[in-house]
This record gives C-alpha cells, structure tokens and sequence, in this order.
C-alpha cells in the first residue's frame, strides 16, 4: 500500500466513510467545544487571575536581556519608573508668557488621578518640604567638600560662609531657624542640591519656577509623573492626548507659545495611537479586497459570508487564547495578528472553489474528501512555522504564535466540521464547459498562455535563475552577515523629534544611553557599595573622561558615611559660641546648639527623600533577594572604559539597552535560523511520508530557493540578515509549501482548472493581508509585510514552473 492511500485511509477513518447523521453531530460538538472552551475558560480567569490587558509600552515588544535575572529584573522596574516620566517645555520670547502658559498646565493637570507627580512651582509649600528634609538631617548628610573642610581642621570656612549668607541680600530659606542651625547647614546643602544635574540640569530658579534662556527664547520646565496605565487606548481617558489638546488651545490663545514633549510616555502613545490605526485600516481594507474578491469570483454570498465569519471567529478565538495565556496582548500582535485574515481564508478558497465549479460532487463532504490531504498538510506545515516563533526567546513572537495558532486551528476546524454541511448549489446542465471557463476563471489572465509559457521556459528559466542567484551570493559573500539594529525598530515623528532634540539642548543633561546598576545583599550594603563606585568614578572626573554623575547616594548617604559625617560635624561645637554671638544671642544658645546636636543622631534614607530631589527614580530598590541603585554618568567620553570599570566590580552591573538587545537579536536571529532549519527537516520528512519522491523534491526544493534568493538580494543590497527578515522566511516557507501542496499530485484538466483557481484567490487574499502590512510606518512591520509579500510572489510563479502534468 502506498503512503498516500495510508494517509488517505486514515484520513477516512477519521472522518467516517460518508457524512452521518452521528458523524454530523460528532463534528459540530467538537468544533462548539473549542469555540466554547477558549472563550469560557479566558472568564473564569478573570475571577482568580485578575483583569486582561493591551500593552502599549515600546519597551515590552523588545526581547529581553541575557542578563541575570533579578538584574534584568530590577532594570525593568527603573525602567519602568523612569518611564513614565515626562517633561513639557513652555517656550517664548517673553518670560512671563512662557511661565502663564506653563500654569496653565500646572493647574489643569495637577488634581488628575493620572498624574502620579508635577513639579513646577518651588514656591514656599515645596521648599517648605524641601527645607524640612535638609534641616531635619542637615547633621549627617552634606557635600563631600563640606565633610574635607571638617575633617581637615577648617570648620572656621563654614562658619564665615554662614556668616556672609545670613547678612547678605539673599537667603534661599528664611533665617527663622537660625537659633539651631548657626552654621546654615541646611541652606549650604540646598545650594549642593540646586547646582546638581539631578535636580534641574542646566535649568536655574527664576520667579519660584524652573527657566533657562536659550538664544532669545525663555523655556519653562513642567514635569509630571504619570500614574501606571496613565496612557490609556481609549481617546477619553489617555492624558497624553489630553496634554496635547490643551497645548493647542494655550497656543491658540497666543500664537508666540511653543511646547516641546519629553518621554517615553509620548512615543508610546505616539507608537499605540498609529497601531490602532493601522489595525483599523488593515482590518477594514484587507476584509473589504476579500469580500469583493468572494463577490466577483464566485456570484454568491454564501461564501462571503462564511468567510468572514469564520475569519472574525478566528480573530476573536485568537485574542481570547492569547489574553488567556500571556494576559495581556501587545499592540504590535494585534499589526501582526491582521495578517490571519488572508492565511485564515485560505481554507474557505479551496473548498468554495470546489463548491462553486465542480459540477460532480454531491456534497460538501466530498469536496472535504477531495482537498482533506492538501488542506492538512498547509495547516501542519504552516503550524509548524508558528510553533518555530513560540519557541523564540520573544516575548511578541511568542504572542504572535499563540495569535495565530489557535485562530488557524479555529479556521480549520470550521472547514473540517461546519463546511461540509453547507448545501451545494444546483448545477446548471446547459452551461457548456467552455462557457463555465469564461465565466468562472477570467479572474486568472495568464492561465492559457502565460503558465503555458512559463511551464515551457523552466527547462531554461530555472538553470538560469539559480545561477544568477548564486553569483550573487559568492560575488557579496562579505555582506551576509547577521546584525540588528535597535535604532531602526521605531522612528518617531518629526514632532517628537523636534521636540526631543530642543529638549535636550536645553536641559543639557549630558544623560549617556547607558548606565550602571549596583546591587547588594540589604539597603545598606547596596549604598556601600554604590560608594565605593562613586570613588572610582571621581577618578574618571579627575581623568576628564567624565562630567559628573547622578546617584541616590549623593543625597541619601549610607549610614555608615551619615556616622562619618555626624562625627565630622563635631568640629562646629567649639564654634557654636563665638557664632551665636555674631548673631547677637545669648550665651545659653551655645548649650542649647550642643543638646540639640546631641539629640540629633538620625539617619536618613532613600524612603525619606522629597520627590523634588528626584532620589526615588534612582532607588530601585528590594528585587528578589538583592537592594539595586541606579548610577547614571553625565557626559561621559569613552564608553568602553566604563564598561571596564564596571568589571572592576562584582556589584555593579553595566547596562546599555540599545546594545544589549541588538547583540541578544543576533542571538536570536542565529537561533531562529536554527529552528528554521530544523523545521524544514521536520516538514520534509511528513512530505516524503505522504507524497510521491518527485513530488516530495518539488515540494521541498521551493523554500530553499527561497532562503537562498532572499540572501542574495539582501547581500546585494549590503543589507545584514536581521531578525524580521529571517521572521519573514519562516513564514514564507510555510505559506509557500501551500501553493506546492495544491498544484503537484495527477489531476484532471478540469480539477487543474478549479485547483488554480483556489491557488491564485489564495495567493491574492495573502497578498491582501501582508501587503497591507508593507504600508505601516512601522519599520519592523513594513519590512516583515513587504519581504513576505515579495517572497511568496517568488513561491507563486515557482509552484507554476513546477506545476505537475495532467491525469
């Protein structure tokens, strides 16, 4: 017995001899029960695993870091924190309209839920907070210069700086607490805080606001803390978009105002916004070309409407298995997701091409026993390339599969059990096959002649075309290469770029891209430790490698250096009368000052520092069982001295996302290639199983012309294999072993005719679906689309070539 009769005897006993009434309700109470099950248990987890959501967050659709876990872990929450941080610059030529127009803001947004902070007057309640936290410690925290001049026997310096401040013309705080704090501590520590990067970079305080005057032009900082989840998908509740509509109307009003945008919370509504566009767009333009495909192809609406419901019933099995699984789906699945639409439909073609043309079937189970082998192994093959994208180390590809694989099987099971009931049409006995041929394949104008002419040129054709290819590959062999690049995932608007590049030249932040992350067993082993770093660091300052840097440290010491500075201060004590007196109080104020020093041994914390100061978004805090901080260098020269220092140390943790995760997508990119060529021994061991040996060589011979000609053009281009395009050839090779299935075996001249014509509504309802993704501005999108697209017209004309002879 053959293998294909063993494969087609299984196949009837699995779907009985003939269509039953048991095998009937078999078939439908099997189909109800996957449809029923997906969607109910995706509920009952809604009562014990909480609620489901749509991530919009640009950061989650990257890979993850190779880095150890509680790192990467803690990396994620500053990541995190950090995120939803943004800053609004108010710009005019008049101060003051700049300065109204940020208030405008200020009190719009200051009482919204989803706004977590907002920083913009450093009037008297803020630096009444301010003041607290640097009175209350002014003992144990304070500048490293300050704690030498201690140390060094020049206490003298501090006090005569206290003296010139108290009688000069400007005080930053009131001197109302000057019968405790002689030596202005705590004002000495504010000027330290205000002339720090991590407190307002290049800006300076004017009028209780954070300014900076830049060429003419005034720029008022406002910045704002979004509360996780702030920036919604729904248009009435995402602040983004409200932030943005009341600019507008502030610019309305005085047309001289400009507002520039900082944060990640604008590129991912920006990213999210043009998603959900996109997937409306897709969606709606991809349906429509299927629907009038249906419509002019086969003059009915039965297959119309069966398509698309068991197209929009695969969608919303998709989103329910995916939610179910991850709990959340991310905006990016949903643009790939659409491409279910034209793979999905594809099942409907072949058995709606029979069901229309075959004038000698009897029933819709004859035309699944017709097309069953073919149909079966597409869903295999193509499911195979889904599970290759599971197993990738990411996250989006791993939604995707899940997308995809459940709404395939929920299209296949619709063919297998819900099609055949479908009544097929009358026949009509005087339509003459030439006539039904004029009528029911004029959508295929090169069927004649022009796969006569390609079937006859591929004696000449194919020789050629693999020599071309070939030549290209050893003439650029230097170019194939893998390599991916971070920058090229998202391109922002000339908007946000404009306003990114202003921002930045403003604030002057110097911030590197990369930073460290410092790590230890408690709280206070972590501050230790970051200390000890911060030693080294001085040194690249000193070196001039480096500018400055920011760190929790700086503000909230580790206890240990708050004792080393509470000793320190001792040297103000034998100060304290002389001082007192300068300042016309009674002798008694010096007893008081010691009692009050005495009583005074507190230690801040990170916990303890005001959100002005900006420490929190530095502390990270307990992960796992480590504390982590966050150092961040400012203006740095040479970043691969750093990374070296960072070696130096085995708690701390250099981290440079952009680099980070574009050598761990060449890690990928390597792996999926493996997976590809393990798929592909896997496809075609079942294909050598099932078909004849020389259809088997077709068949397997299509995908690896492919894979090479799809090298050859990027080397020739100079373009590196990166990780979307060998996506790409993965599910080109699944799609494309679809077009060989239907076109190899003996057929008829009528049965070649029908399977043509289910090939070519095949190949344009793909075309449909990925060519729509070719149009994104996403790039990693528009490049995924537009490979497939080009890689499955290439696999089209192939399957002609290849086209077997006639029964």
């Amino acid at each position: 017995m053959q293998m294909n009769d063993r494969f087609l005897r299984f196949l009837k006993i699995l779907r009985g001899q003939e269509q039953t009434a048991v095998n009937s309700r078999l078939s439908f109470v099997l189909w109800l029960l996957f449809h029923l099950a997906i969607p109910a248990a995706l509920l009952l987890s809604l009562l014990f695993s909480g609620q489901v959501r749509i991530n919009t967050s640009l950061f989650d659709m990257l890979p993850q870091s190779n880095i150890a876990r509680d790192v990467r872990e803690a990396d994620n929450i500053f990541g995190e924190k950090n995120g939803r941080e943004i800053i609004i610059l108010c710009a005019s030529s008049n101060f003051s309209n700049a300065k109204s127009a940020a208030a405008l803001l200020y009190e719009e947004f200051k009482h919204y839920n989803e706004i977590e902070n907002i920083s913009f007057y450093f009037d008297s309640s803020v630096l009444d907070e301010f003041y607290r936290y640097l009175f209350d410690y002014r003992y144990v925290i304070a500048a490293s210069d300050t704690v030498e001049l201690l140390e060094n026997g020049m206490a003298d310096n501090i006090a005569h700086d206290a003296l010139a401040s108290a009688f000069g013309a400007f005080n930053f705080f009131s001197l109302d607490n000057l019968n405790l704090d002689p030596f202005l501590l705590a004002e000495r520590r504010a000027m330290d805080f205000l002339s720090s990067a991590l407190l307002s970079g290049s800006m300076t305080l004017k009028d209780d606001i954070l300014a900076a005057e830049k060429d003419g032009i005034w720029h008022v900082m406002l910045r704002m803390t979004l509360a996780p989840g702030a920036v919604s998908l729904q248009a009435d509740r995402n602040i983004i978009k409200r932030i943005y509509n009341y600019a507008s109307v502030i610019k309305e009003s005085d047309s001289q105002i400009k507002f520039y945008f900082s944060g990640v919370p604008f590129h991912s509504y920006e990213s999210s916004s043009g998603a959900q566009s996109e997937i409306s767009i897709i969606s709606t333009v991809t349906l429509l070309l299927i629907l009038l495909l249906f419509l002019f192809t086969f003059k009915s609406v039965t297959p119309v409407l069966s398509s698309v419901t068991a197209i929009l019933i695969s969608l919303c099995m998709a989103a329910s298995a995916s939610l179910l699984i991850f709990r959340e789906i991310h905006i990016i699945t949903f643009v790939f997701g659409t491409t279910l639409i034209g793979t999905c439909v594809d099942y409907s073609v072949h058995f709606f091409a029979h069901w229309k043309n075959k004038l000698n079937i009897k029933n819709g189970t004859e035309i699944r026993s017709h097309i069953i082998k073919n149909i079966t192994m597409s869903f295999i093959s193509t499911q195979i390339c889904f599970i290759v994208f599971f197993l990738a180390s990411f996250p989006i590809l791993k939604q995707f599969a899940v997308f995809s694989l459940t709404g395939l099987l929920s299209s296949y099971l619709t063919f297998f059990c819900i099609y055949p009931k479908i009544k097929v049409p009358q026949r009509e006995k005087n339509i003459t096959p030439a006539t039904r041929e004029n009528l029911l394949f004029k959508l295929i104008p090169f069927q004649d002649r022009a796969v006569l002419l390609l079937k006859k040129s591929r004696i000449i054709f194919l020789p050629l075309y693999i020599f071309i290819i070939i030549t290209l590959l050893v003439f650029n062999i230097s170019n194939v290469k893998i390599e991916n690049n971070l920058s090229s995932l998202y391109t922002m608007s000339d908007n946000l770029l404009e306003s990114e590049i202003k921002t930045a030249q403003i604030l002057d932040y110097g911030s590197s891209g990369w930073y460290f992350i410092v790590s230890g067993s408690s709280q206070q082993e972590t501050l230790e430790n970051e200390e000890r770093f911060l030693i080294r660091l001085r040194e690249e300052i000193f070196n001039r490698n480096l500018e400055t840097f920011l760190a929790a440290t700086i503000f909230t010491p580790s206890v240990k250096t708050q004792e080393k500075t509470y000793k320190a201060m001792e040297a103000l004590l034998p100060l304290a009368a002389s001082q007192f007196e300068y300042f016309g109080f009674p002798p008694e104020y010096a007893e008081t000052f010691k009692d009050d020093f005495t009583a005074s041994n507190v230690f801040c914390f990170p916990e303890n520092a005001p959100s002005q100061i900006g420490v929190s978004n530095l502390w990270i805090g307990k992960q796992g069982g480590s504390y982590y901080s966050c150092v961040m260098p400012i203006k740095p020269k040479n970043e691969e001295i750093f990374k070296s220092i960072a070696d130096e140390f085995n708690y701390v943790h250099y981290i440079n996302k952009a680099k980070d995760i574009s050598r761990d997508m060449d890690t990928l990119t390597k792996t999926m290639l493996l997976l590809f060529l393990g798929a592909f021994i896997i496809i075609s061991v079942i294909i050598f199983f099932i078909f004849p040996l020389k259809d088997s060589i077709k068949i397997c011979s299509i995908p690896v012309l492919l894979a090479l000609s799809a090298l050859a053009v990027l080397a020739a281009n100079k373009i590196s294999i990166g990780f979307f395009s060998v996506v790409a050839l993965v599910l080109v090779f699944g799609l494309s072993l679809d077009y060989i299935f239907f076109m190899t075996g003996k057929q008829t001249k009528e049965e070649k005719k029908i399977t043509l014509l289910g090939v070519v509504l095949s190949f344009l309802t793909t075309m449909f679906s990925f060519g729509a993704l070719s149009f994104s501005g996403f790039m990693p999108v528009h490049l995924f689309g537009l490979t497939v697209c080009a890689g499955l017209g290439a696999a089209f004309i192939c399957a002609l070539i290849l086209q077997s002879k006639e029964a």
